[in-house]
């Protein structure tokens, strides 16, 4: 679990960082490292993750 979270720091706020050098808001990057890290692409993130999320939110 603590390794998902790492994860989801760390390619959050460097797809943040990208996308701020090609002058999108860094919210995008962290939402589409978000979306890619998550079950529907690349499903990287523990399973405990995901059960917990609602209330992580």
């Amino acid at each position: 679990m603590l390794l998902s979270v790492a994860l989801i720091l760390v390619c959050g706020m460097f797809a943040g960082f990208l996308c701020k050098k090609i002058r999108f808001p860094s919210l995008f990057g962290m939402i589409l490292a978000g979306i890619v890290l998550g079950p529907y692409v690349l499903n990287l993130l523990d399973d405990s993750i995901l059960n917990i999320s609602i209330q992580l939110r």
